[in-house]
């Protein structure tokens, strides 16, 4: 019975291991119970950097494709989660360089922006307007919840490069929006 007990508690786990080993085998639809299971979670991932619902439901439809053509280039199936999250990052990104292409940049953009904190700035469009690397580590750290390890996996850096990335991006948002801004202690 006690062992019993124990492989429950674990059961997601161990399930998720197995559903990873049947995907790299072919089997699309245990590939396709993965992303479900945390459906979520990815696009809650993929909705903070696209900022537009059919934007975020089309990147993580990307990911999935990306997935399915790439499940076997998996090195280790328990990292299949961080890999999966690193995967859609890279879609976002993408997608997000693709419709900057296309869209014009209104006059005044940046003189409006710079002082934007006047007039009540949302924290995440001025998030957004960070470099890539700090917006990313703030989109993960703040509004996906990932740990330190978890973003250091999914943009492959150090755990120190992380950390350096999320206070010069605070730093920065400080500055931009000023006395208003207060940091969560």
């Amino acid at each position: 019975m006690l062992v019993l007990l124990i492989y429950n508690t674990g059961s997601d786990t161990v399930d998720s291991l197995k559903r990873v080993a049947r995907a790299k085998a072919g089997d699309k639809q245990a590939l396709l119970d993965l992303v479900l299971a945390r459906e979520r979670e990815f696009y809650g991932l993929s909705y903070v950097y696209m900022r537009n619902e059919q934007d975020a439901a089309d990147a993580l439809q990307d990911m999935i494709v990306i997935l399915y053509s790439r499940i076997h280039t998996l090195k280790k199936n328990e990292s299949f989660y961080s890999w999966a999250n690193q995967i859609l990052v890279r879609c976002c990104l993408t997608k997000l360089r693709r419709n900057k292409r296309w869209q014009s940049i209104p006059e005044g953009y940046e003189e409006a922006a710079e002082h934007s904190s006047e007039t009540g700035l949302d924290l995440l469009n001025a998030v957004h307007r960070l470099p890539g690397p700090q917006r990313d580590v703030i989109l993960l750290f703040y509004y996906s919840d990932k740990t330190f390890e978890e973003i250091s996996r999914i943009q492959s850096c150090p755990v120190g490069t992380v950390k350096s990335r999320l206070h010069q991006g605070l730093k920065k948002l400080k500055g931009w929006l000023g006395d208003g801004y207060r940091e969560k202690t």
